[in-house]
């Protein structure tokens, strides 16, 4: 019982110190920038580094540029009409001019802001053409790098020779390239096969392998949901483990990449990875992280559930969703900062683009605990004594979904029994026979007579009963067992895993409601439809379950009202 009570404290000091420290988030709302966008299925945004007026976002089909900050946008390159689409944007950090475009059929640049393209670089076969990643060198724009579905290529010319990067296997899929913070030099580029370091730009060396499995390779799973235009990128999306690679603006060793299982860190230049804390962050499957250089504390995390900010502090994550409508959150992106106000960051989603100002004001922070802390943690968990626990919630879902441990158990006995059982095996037949024959013959009373017809029934029928006594040992259907087991274990992780997130990010919530009451009507509003969200996601997995047990606790409590009464 200690064990449980000091758990609970932990759990709950958490909460509580990332509500006192980080208070700012819950103040923090998205404004919708996406005015003039004829496409709302977007995944790619590029930010011009000295001006926070332009910036380009991206369509499978259409590029388009902002000059005032995204209150308009307007269309500047498009790829309607073709099979060809657009996979990546970037801009040259030291001429922001020059604008790239990579898609599934090379690579095109722009020269003049998008108003003439012109391709560049054109592989051959499909891998090399298809487009994930463009890096320009910060010191020598004549130096491009791009990822493709078969590897690295660069340039050092600007375009006109192009040279395949050493040491990757020619199926990497390279889905993101960056460099180093401090030395410009190393350059680092996530794949599906891992993380790649290097030193000259031409020769790479692995240092971090991913458990990717390369009978995957190439299959690409496209949500049902996606448009078929989107076919190949979110294809790619679905099966690269790791996403993006960036690097910390003030420490030279820190990066960070983007994984479909959370964020990966290292202190020392790759040599070394860790995984990041994931206290409230409801989603582990990251596509896309963001780091300020206003605000080098925090990283920003653009997931299938919405919008995390990452405190290496305190090792935790706030969500950030305040007006955005959807949760599928492609990639984010920030803007320079301007006079007298932080950088603006962009967020791009399935449904549209959205632009938060105040994202980076640093939260401020304390390291002196409420007075009375364990028991003012155990007064808050008493306030929800009412609901069903974690464990209650987790068997729901487990006999909702069908993959108690016990069923696998049911499926050995089953399949053992079977062994005792015989192979049966039933026949039965009949036929006819007939017979035609003409016999004449004369008698005293009759003189020919024909019998020309005899007719015969014929039947037959067996049982056979078989042992395969090979069967009390070992069977086929013992193999199957062993897969579907496996396949069911995972199942039940990854469930287990999400009910568990939501059911704490939801408790998260409800502790913050309650030590910081909402100042508007408004903001009670949105406190609560995100409650309801969160309620509706783990009755989605539970069949219902906590809102049935709500429902019977509040019918309970009325029922005593009336008695008292």
């Amino acid at each position: 019982m200690k064990t449980l009570v000091l758990r609970i404290f932990v759990l709950l000091w958490c909460l509580l110190a990332a509500a006192y420290c980080y208070p700012i988030t819950s103040d923090m709302e998205w404004e919708n920038a996406g005015s003039g966008i004829m496409d709302t299925n977007l995944h790619a945004f590029a930010a011009s580094p000295t001006d926070p007026s332009v910036a380009y976002t991206a369509s499978y089909k259409a590029v388009y540029r902002t000059i005032d900050a995204g209150n308009t946008w307007d269309e500047i390159f498009s790829l309607r009409g073709t099979d060809n689409g657009i996979n990546t944007i970037a801009i040259a950090p030291l001429d922001p001019v020059i604008i790239y475009a990579g898609t599934a059929k090379g690579l095109y640049r722009s020269s003049d802001k998008g108003q003439h393209w012109g391709r560049i670089f054109q592989g051959t076969g499909e891998g090399e053409n298809m487009i994930l990643a463009v890096f320009s060198d910060p010191e020598n724009p004549g130096n491009i790098y791009i990822g493709t579905s078969a590897g690295i290529f660069f340039t050092e010319d600007s375009g006109e020779n192009w040279y395949r990067g050493q040491n990757l296997p020619s199926d990497s899929i390279v889905t993101s390239i960056s460099n180093g913070a401090h030395d410009r030099r190393v350059l680092y580029a996530a794949s599906v096969r891992g993380i790649y370091k290097s030193t000259d730009g031409s020769a790479w060396e692995r240092v971090y392998k991913s458990d990717f499995d390369d009978s995957d390779l190439y299959l690409f799973i496209v949500d049902e949901e996606e448009s078929s235009e989107d076919a190949d990128v979110a294809g790619i999306r679905d099966i690269s483990h790791i996403r993006k690679i960036i690097s910390s603006p003030e420490d030279s060793g820190v990066l960070y990449a983007a994984t479909s299982r959370g964020l990966l860190m290292t202190t020392d230049g790759g040599q070394t990875w860790t995984q990041s804390g994931t206290t409230g962050l409801v989603s582990r499957n990251i596509h896309d992280i963001a780091v300020s250089p206003s605000d080098p504390d925090h990283v920003y995390a653009a997931t299938d559930r919405g919008i995390f900010r990452y405190s290496e502090n305190t090792d935790s994550w706030d969500e950030m969703y305040k007006g955005i409508a959807t949760s599928d959150i492609r990639c984010l992106a920030f803007s320079p900062a301007q006079q007298n106000a932080p950088p603006l960051l962009w967020a791009v989603t399935k449904t549209g683009l959205y632009k938060l100002s105040a994202a980076v004001i640093p939260a401020p922070s304390t390291n002196h605990a409420p007075r009375n802390m364990e028991t003012e943690a155990l007064d808050l968990l008493r306030l929800f004594d009412h609901e069903p626990s974690m464990e209650e919630i987790k068997e729901a879902a487990i006999e909702y979904a069908e993959v108690s441990p016990d069923k696998i158990t049911k499926w050995r006995k089953a399949a053992a029994n079977r062994a005792w059982l015989p192979d049966l095996s039933m026949k039965y037949g009949s036929a006819r026979d007939w017979q035609n024959s003409s016999y004449f013959y004369s008698t005293k009373d009759e003189k020919y007579k024909d019998d020309d017809i005899t007719k015969g029934r014929d039947s037959d029928w067996y049982v056979s009963l078989t042992w395969n006594l090979g069967d009390l040992i070992w069977d086929d259907a013992q193999t199957s067992i062993d897969n579907r087991s496996k396949l069911m274990v995972q199942l039940r992780d990854d469930l287990l895993n999400e009910v568990t997130r939501l059911y704490f990010e939801r408790r998260r919530l409800q502790i913050d409601m309650v030590m910081s009451p909402p100042g508007s009507a408004k903001e009670y509003i949105d406190r609560d439809l995100r409650l309801q969200e969160l309620t509706a996601s783990i009755d989605a997995l539970t069949d219902s379950f906590l809102s049935k047990r709500l429902s019977q606790i509040e019918t309970g409590a009325q029922r005593r009202d009336v008695k008292v009464k």
